[in-house]
């Protein structure tokens, strides 16, 4: 249903931009070459300038050196990845390279030889290609607590259940005496943490057979599911394959 009121929201953008071409040119007065001409110059300009200004107005700028004095970093990927980037009016900007920062909370963009971050009040959602087969990781704005504001990874949407990621990224200082000064040492404090989503309320989970018993309920059934197809619970795979079934026993 988002989907398809998304790429709704898309085409009405285009036609919008048609009837701004249409106020520009008086076609009566142009011959039918010349205007089919001006039409295809146009929208291709239109087309392919849209996404450089979409990114260019709705960043800004960011040091590459602002972490010098930092260990590690704050980026959930070792390498920058494509992905597709989904603002909230849906304009779709495909084929970006960029990184989620969970420092500041919000993805970075390569672009040419600069680096910008973009307003996460601009966007909505984001996909990230992981494998060339695979279908692409969703992120998307979360709008409860603890959460709001945030951009998580959908790792399981279910109908009645969702579960998803949260990667944060915290400086951490330590300071050591070092012949008779002291000497300050700042790194990275790199964090995941998988959150339940059921009744609009999203509650921490984790990966252990305790915990998503406590967080899921239906502890008999649940229990003898995990018996029955043996699961360590010490993957999302094996998480996804019990949400699975839990949506199917609850009500």
């Amino acid at each position: 249903m988002y989907d398809l009121h998304l790429y709704s929201r898309k085409f009405s953008n285009f036609i919008k931009k048609v009837k701004i071409f249409e106020n520009m040119i008086s076609f009566n007065r142009l011959p039918t070459i010349l205007v089919l001409s001006f039409f295809i110059l146009f929208f291709s300009n239109l087309l392919n300038g849209q996404e450089t200004d979409l990114l260019m107005v709705n960043s800004k700028k960011i040091d590459q050196k602002r972490y010098e004095d930092v260990k590690g970093n704050p980026y959930l990927y070792k390498k920058w990845k494509k992905g597709s980037i989904i603002s909230a009016d849906a304009d779709v900007i495909e084929n970006v390279l960029l990184n989620y920062n969970g420092e500041s909370n919000s993805f970075e963009i390569k672009k040419d030889n600069r680096f910008i971050e973009l307003d996460p009040r601009w966007y909505v959602r984001v996909l990230v290609e992981e494998e060339p087969d695979e279908a692409a990781v969703i992120f998307q704005k979360n709008f409860l607590p603890p959460l709001e504001g945030k951009f998580t990874r959908l790792v399981y949407n279910g109908k009645k259940i969702k579960v998803v990621e949260e990667f944060t990224s915290k400086i951490s200082t330590k300071v050591f005496n070092n012949v008779g000064k002291n000497l300050e040492v700042k790194d990275f404090y790199n964090k995941k943490q998988y959150f339940l989503i059921r009744d609009k309320k999203a509650v921490p989970l984790r990966l252990k057979k305790k915990n998503l018993l406590s967080a899921l309920g239906e502890k008999a059934l649940l229990e003898s599911f995990i018996k029955k197809e043996k699961l360590k619970l010490d993957s999302e795979a094996q998480l996804i394959q019990l949400l699975d079934f839990f949506e199917q026993i609850i009500q």
